[in-house]
């Protein structure tokens, strides 16, 4: 059986487009050896302060070491009551057993939304993403909304993120989409079978605590 997450299959396909990318980087990724950088651990923080987040007004909000400062933001945002919600199916692709995994960050009746914290609002960096065609697909979903927030680091503050604007961007389901996210998964999981072997587990060893 092999893992396969939403994350893997778009970190796999931005691999794939960069021409300069080392295979190394790819491989240590799919093993978890890569450490995270402040960027991702703020993100991981801010993705909790938006979790835990009840109605009403956010300001300064410290989570993980990090400091997230909503004060200079005008913007209003609608965070659905599901959050953090978890889907696993599985499938046999290229003659492996694959259970995808994925979690969103926030969904209601007719859409998903993910939380990105980053510098600059590009839609354009997402168009291409594999990331909502899969959760659209195995939620059965028709719109995903990624949840823009442009953020800005004081030198003299370090670890803490002054959150300027919000931009909501959505994409929808459309005809083709499964076939799309396949094609990609059975790259990857012939990539995995080719580079990363240890990544197939056994059904014994998935028995024993094996799956991560």
């Amino acid at each position: 059986m092999i893992r396969i997450s939403a994350t893997n299959l778009e970190a796999f396909r931005r691999w794939k487009a960069n021409p300069e990318a080392e295979l190394d980087e790819i491989i240590n990724y799919l093993l978890k050896k890569t450490p995270p950088t402040e960027a991702m651990a703020a993100g991981s923080a801010f993705h909790k302060v938006l979790e835990k987040a009840s109605l009403g007004e956010l300001s300064i909000e410290q989570m993980d070491g990090f400091t997230f400062d909503f004060s200079k933001m005008e913007s209003e945002i609608a965070l659905p009551e599901t959050r953090e919600r978890k889907i696993t199916r599985q499938q046999i692709v290229n003659g492996e057993r694959v259970t995808f995994v994925g979690i969103v960050d926030a969904m209601d009746a007719t859409t998903i939304y993910d939380h990105k914290l980053t510098g600059s609002l590009d839609p354009e960096n997402y168009t291409d993403s594999l990331q909502w065609r899969c959760y659209l697909d195995w939620f059965s979903a028709r719109k995903f909304t990624y949840n823009l927030f442009s953020k800005y680091q004081p030198a003299a503050n370090p670890g803490t993120y002054l959150i300027k604007q919000f931009m909501p961007i959505s994409f929808y389901a459309y005809p083709n989409m499964h076939k799309d996210v396949m094609a990609v998964a059975e790259e990857l999981v012939e990539f995995i079978k080719l580079y990363v072997p240890e990544l197939i587990k056994t059904k014994a060893s998935s028995k024993i605590g094996g799956t991560t």
